[in-house]
């Protein structure tokens, strides 16, 4: 009989940012980002359990409102001068269960759906790779060090015969708990990527990002009335 897998969800939401102000706890629509993703998750059914990592009393609060575990970060993990594996590490090491699946709340147009197809595969898939990874894969003509990556310029291909690459979106990663702790990183040496729809993964890293998560979320919201 195989081992039962659970995972165990962990949204780590720091109380402030660099780039965009507060802003997983700023005014998003109707909600916040947090609260958004907290409601998001609410409607899942294959994690064991979901935890949320913060330094922040307010984020904290919130998080038991809508009746989830939490972690009660020290504040030197949400500095900046931290680096992530570091971060990464220090919270596995916290947790006693055996996979995790590393969830931000930055990916606001993700919703209940796209986090229990990525378990239902990785619970298939684990036992051949080492973590799945979301992804999206770029169709677009690359360059590195002023040499073409995915394509040969003369003659210049059509967009759809581009060769595709693969980028990291980090709406979804699920690993090993003791695999966290010991690399630092959600990225193993025989990843499964995830492919997910470039919109669902869309991150929020600066104001521009903000402002469009905010626009197609309200879209959203009016063709679903």
């Amino acid at each position: 009989m195989k081992n039962k897998v659970e995972i165990v969800g962990v949204i780590p939401v720091k109380g402030n940012s660099e780039r965009v102000k507060k802003k997983n706890l700023r005014k998003f629509c109707n909600t916040t980002l947090l609260e958004l993703k907290l409601r998001q998750l609410k409607k899942t059914k294959n994690f064991k359990s979901i935890i949320v990592s913060s330094e922040s009393k307010k984020v904290l609060k919130i998080a038991k409102k809508y009746g989830y575990e939490i972690h009660e970060r020290d504040p030197y993990y949400s500095t900046s001068r931290v680096p992530m594996s570091e971060v990464y590490s220090h919270i596995a090491s916290q947790l006693r269960c055996q996979h995790i699946a590393w969830i931000n709340v930055t990916n606001p147009l993700a919703d209940s759906k796209i986090y229990d197809e990525a378990v239902k595969v990785y619970k298939k898939i684990n036992n051949k790779y080492d973590s799945l990874l979301s992804a999206c894969k770029r169709q677009e003509n690359f360059f590195f060090k002023n040499k073409p990556v995915n394509f040969k310029p003369y003659p210049w291909p059509r967009s759809q015969d581009l060769e595709g690459l693969i980028s990291l979106t980090f709406v979804i990663n699920i690993l090993k708990r003791k695999d966290l702790e010991k690399w630092g990183s959600c990225v193993g040496k025989k990843p499964f990527f995830h492919i997910l729809d470039s919109i669902t993964a869309m991150d929020i890293d600066n104001k521009i990002d903000f402002d469009i998560c905010e626009y197609l979320y309200k879209k959203k919201i009016i063709h679903q009335r």
